[in-house]
């Protein structure tokens, strides 16, 4: 059914929750996992680092790029590539590459590293909203609720 799914990551649980979803669909479908992790190039991102610009982009890659090893050592028999990119915001580069590659289906977990949704909407809600492929978000996984006098939590 697929034979591209695209997991944007960014480090977080919620992203190697999404990996491991799409590991499992893939699994089931005989496809390719594409993890990709975006660096950020907009003007937010780098007015709020003290680092230079080359000095800061070195570490970030560094890092994803780990990441990204680590994550796909996770996919046992199944097909992974990775990438890390720069992007005017990380949506755009999600959506960008998902575009240029010919994904087919996009996973990602709905809550991860680049903040609160706030005003301007979550990562996940806007690589949802600004493209026409399929995306399955992942909701953050529900914590048990502790009776009022239960003192075994």
């Amino acid at each position: 059914m697929y034979e591209s799914i695209l997991v944007p990551v960014d480090g977080s649980e919620a992203a190697e929750r999404a990996a491991a979803e799409a590991f499992d669909v893939a699994r089931e479908h005989g496809s390719t996992v594409h993890l990709l992790f975006v660096l950020d190039e907009s003007a937010t991102a780098l007015l709020l680092s003290s680092e230079s610009m080359a000095r800061r982009f070195d570490r970030l890659r560094g890092e994803a790029e780990e990441f990204l090893s680590e994550l796909a050592a996770r996919a046992d028999d199944v097909p992974v590539e990775t990438a890390v990119v720069r992007g005017m915001g990380v949506y755009r580069g999600i959506i960008d590459y998902a575009e240029d590659q010919g994904m087919e289906l996009i996973v990602m977990g709905s809550t991860g590293r680049h903040g609160p949704g706030g005003i301007l909407g979550s990562t996940s809600e806007r690589v949802a909203a600004n493209t026409s492929l399929p995306v399955l978000l992942l909701s953050e996984p529900r914590q048990p609720e502790v009776a009022a006098g239960d003192d075994s939590a």
